[in-house]
């Protein structure tokens, strides 16, 4: 079944499935990322040259972010403070450099195919799924990587999630990739009428189902200790955190949630990331007496978000946790957000130009040991860190396999948009991966407690201020293959796949050598 429509419309429709597949992240429409991807593969298959297949993905890729992480554009325009077309043409940029992913794996599939013309199943149930998860998991890394508006998300409620204690995000990807191929290469059945090839293809997507419904039943991990939180919102904006007098606005409110009543005697109370826009060594001194008063006269554990110095003289982003009667116990940021909290080489401009505070701050190490909440370890990652499954694999290096993890974010640059459903979905993610319930304490959302299966337990609403308090089961036991493993297992066979379809090429290759060398 060829393509049916020309070339332009063809280009146009790319864009459009990336659109789909932008807005099926949060909310989790699986569903539509499914349809989605399956669209791209039948461009991909009726491609005429390799350029179009680049092209298409490429197309695909910037519907897909443009839609996905349009709320950078309220990071440059309102708080920046930068025209509107600048913050356009920031969020496109930024779209048109991660769309160079599926743009690639664009070009991995025209270019293989042009070489080997593949059959139809092969081309859409092994060279594009394999083409997709290995340029989805590049982006995990490439230039530190930013894996945000993964497919994988879409299906935090769907059948494919169950996979995540076994493959990650990643294996994921990939999975939703093969149905994808297994749904197009179907309808291709359908349509010219081949009932046993039709069959075959359902039999394997009911394979994959059936494998769904069975891993549901697995316990990846047993109940641990309990332990009591209050993870506080402040929704405090942006520009009125970096205001002259927004450090004081900012603290009373932080102050009036700690305080309010119904607060347990054994209760860990948690603030958000960077609560503050000054470092912690500046800090006035009355104001943090009062805000650990609460801590030095009724003994509850306090964790807040700030900038710290490090041991070496420079700063970093850092998780506190003072107890009663104790040195307050540091975790510093693994994993910084290119432009917001390093400078990428030759970008100091850019970063001038919207004055981002703190935006050259230093990495923490690797291996730092994880909090410990009434005898349980507690892991913390700041922000956006939790994206990254490998930064929270390395907690299980430790000589302490944590119990909880706890995530202390800012979205606040980012207004009332979809980034923060997007960021719970990746809590609730990683969550599943590591069977491990997730508390969030963030500025404007989602504050939230989600337990080790990724469903949220309780939140609070975005952007309004408020506390959530929380009682939550701690998960003890052996890691999920995925917390053992990690991504390779998956990228292994991404690869394995990729080199023998590039073998089957080289072998099509020499035979057509070989015909055209005879007299």
């Amino acid at each position: 079944m060829e393509l049916k429509i020309n070339l332009k419309a063809a280009f146009a429709l790319s864009f459009v499935a990336g659109v789909a597949q932008g807005v099926s992240i949060a909310p989790h429409w699986a569903l539509v990322q499914l349809l989605s991807l399956a669209v791209l593969f039948y461009l991909f298959l009726n491609s005429k040259n390799v350029k179009n297949s680049l092209l298409f993905g490429f197309l695909f890729g910037l519907g897909w972010f443009s839609t996905s992480i349009h709320w950078v554009y309220y990071s440059i325009h309102d708080y920046g403070y930068q025209p509107a077309w600048i913050a356009v043409a920031g969020v496109v940029a930024f779209a048109a450099l991660l769309s160079l992913f599926p743009a690639l794996a664009g070009l991995i599939c025209g270019l293989l195919n042009k070489l080997a013309s593949y059959s139809r199943l092969i081309f859409l149930i092994l060279l594009c799924p394999a083409a997709w998860g290995l340029t989805e998991w590049l982006r995990t890394w490439v230039l530190s990587g930013f894996p945000w508006a993964a497919g994988s998300y879409a299906h935090i409620e769907g059948p494919l999630i169950v996979f995540a204690p076994i493959v990650g995000a990643t294996g994921i990807n990939f999975l939703a990739a093969l149905v994808a191929g297994l749904i197009c290469a179907f309808i291709f059945s359908m349509k010219e009428r081949k009932v046993l090839e039709a069959n075959l293809l359902a039999v394997v997507f009911l394979l994959i189902l059936g494998s769904a419904f069975g891993l549901r039943t697995i316990e990846w991990s047993r109940p641990g200790e309990t332990i009591n939180f209050r993870l506080i919102q402040g929704g405090v904006a942006q520009d009125e955190k970096f205001s002259p007098m927004g450090t004081e606005r900012s603290f009373k409110r932080y102050i009036e949630e700690m305080k309010s009543p119904g607060l347990k005697s054994d209760a860990v109370i948690v603030l958000p990331e960077t609560i503050f826009p000054i470092p912690f060594e500046r800090l006035p001194k009355e104001l943090l007496k009062q805000l650990t008063s609460i801590t030095e006269t009724k003994g509850n554990p306090l964790i807040f978000g700030t900038f710290m110095r490090t041991p070496t003289g420079s700063f970093a982003n850092a998780a506190v946790l003072i107890e009663k009667d104790s040195a307050p116990f540091v975790y510093f940021k693994k994993h910084l957000v290119p432009f917001g909290e390093y400078v990428p080489f030759g970008f100091r401009w850019f970063i001038d130009m919207l004055g981002i505070p703190m935006a050259d701050l230093q990495a923490g190490e690797d291996k730092q040991p994880p909090f410990k909440l009434n005898n349980v370890s507690a892991a913390p990652t700041l922000c956006y860190e939790d994206l990254f499954g490998q930064v929270i694999r390395q907690w299980w290096q430790t000589d302490s396999v944590p119990g909880i993890l706890i995530n202390l974010s800012n979205l606040g640059w980012f207004g009332d948009s979809s980034a923060l459903p997007q960021h719970l979905n990746i809590s609730r993610m990683r969550a599943i991966e590591f069977s491990r319930p997730i508390v969030r304490a963030t500025n404007t959302g989602a504050t939230a407690a989600i337990n080790e299966k990724g469903i949220v337990i309780a939140r609070l609403p975005y952007m309004a201020p408020g506390k959530l308090d929380i009682q939550v089961v701690s998960r003890k036991g052996l890691p999920t293959p995925y917390a053992k493993y990690g991504d390779m297992p998956s990228v292994i066979v991404f690869i394995t796949l990729l080199l023998i379809l590039s073998g089957v090429t080289l072998v099509a290759g020499n035979k057509r050598k070989k015909r055209a060398s005879k007299p």
